[in-house]
């Protein structure tokens, strides 16, 4: 649910209306306003799943094409960072390609709204119909940066041999799952976890920016 306040001081005048006859005034403009925000477009799940499915593709064709040695960890904290490390490498690589991902337009669209109903040129309504715009491009966004991230991450893993499950298997020559499953399932662990690493490594560069100011 998109709500919005008006939170400037420009009072909201009821306007005259011409009618046939008579005079009547429209009402002011509601200090608050909510539109329901809907989920992301059916496109934007289709555009991620091929994504994934691209990726599992290529991982398919890696496998096929000759067997790529398991990366065999000396322990579990071993595992923890070389997800941690694969994590960090699909966020910094499609760091450059958010900016192209919707959700653009509808954020300079709110801004707009926001201002205009602030200067008492727009209306609450146009505004939280701007800003459940915004959201659901964000949700867009963020299935297709999923999509993405998992594509890649499945990839990556085909090509390193960076199979979650093979590695956490005691056996060495444990096979139950093939090599280009375990690289999906290792992609879909990997994108899930790219928006947490994105927004710690922000933080840390905030406040190494917030340090070199003081």
């Amino acid at each position: 649910m998109a709500v919005v306040r008006r939170t400037g001081t420009i009072p909201q005048q009821a306007k005259p209306k011409e009618t046939t006859g008579q005079q009547t005034t429209e009402p002011a403009d509601a200090e608050t306003a909510a539109v329901p925000t809907m989920p992301a477009h059916l496109w934007a799940f289709g555009v991620g799943l091929a994504l994934v499915g691209g990726g599992l593709l290529a991982a398919w064709a890696i496998w096929a094409n000759g067997p790529v040695n398991t990366f065999r960890a000396t322990s579990e904290g071993s595992i923890f960072a070389g997800l941690v490390v694969v994590t960090a490498a699909v966020e910094r690589v499609l760091e450059p390609f958010t900016r192209w991902l919707p959700g653009r337009t509808a954020q300079h669209r709110y801004d707009w709204a926001l201002a205009a109903m602030e200067n008492g040129a727009g209306t609450t309504a146009a505004t939280a119909k701007a800003k459940a715009d915004l959201e659901q491009a964000k949700a867009d966004k963020g299935i297709i940066a999923w999509g993405l991230a998992t594509g890649l991450a499945t990839v990556m893993s085909a090509s390193g041999g960076f199979y979650l499950l093979h590695m956490l298997a005691e056996n060495p020559q444990w096979d139950a799952v093939p090599a280009w499953v375990d690289s999906l399932i290792t992609g879909l662990i990997v994108g899930s976890g790219t928006k947490p690493v994105h927004d710690l490594i922000s933080r840390v560069q905030q406040n190494k920016e917030k340090a070199q100011l003081v």
